[in-house]
């Protein structure tokens, strides 16, 4: 899917990834939700553009905002993982499932 595509949704992880010409190799950059953020407060979105550069957001407030009460707080968590090579599916959801949140 494209970017637009994944524009407001919510989805465990994203991947964005990249040919880079000058080395003719590939890599890939995954933006993984941890498990507990699915228990959050609220539900977060994909911020996400590949155009004028890509860029990806976690957004909370993406369709409405939410407001915390005095003395209230709201936690996430999220990895980054930048492989070497163009991983495919199968490949990122094996490597995610196997962290150690």
């Amino acid at each position: 899917a494209g970017a637009a595509d994944m524009m407001g949704t919510r989805a465990p992880w994203l991947a964005f990834t990249g040919e880079h010409d000058a080395v003719d190799a590939r890599s890939t950059v995954v933006f993984a939700h941890a498990p507990e953020n699915d228990r959050a407060i609220h539900a977060s979105h994909w911020f996400v553009r590949s155009e004028p550069a890509p860029s990806v957001a976690f957004s909370w407030a993406f369709f409405e905002e939410f407001t915390l009460e005095p003395g209230e707080s709201c936690g996430y968590r999220y990895r980054l993982l930048i492989a070497d090579g163009a991983w495919d599916r199968d490949r990122i959801e094996g490597r995610l499932a196997a962290l150690d949140w």
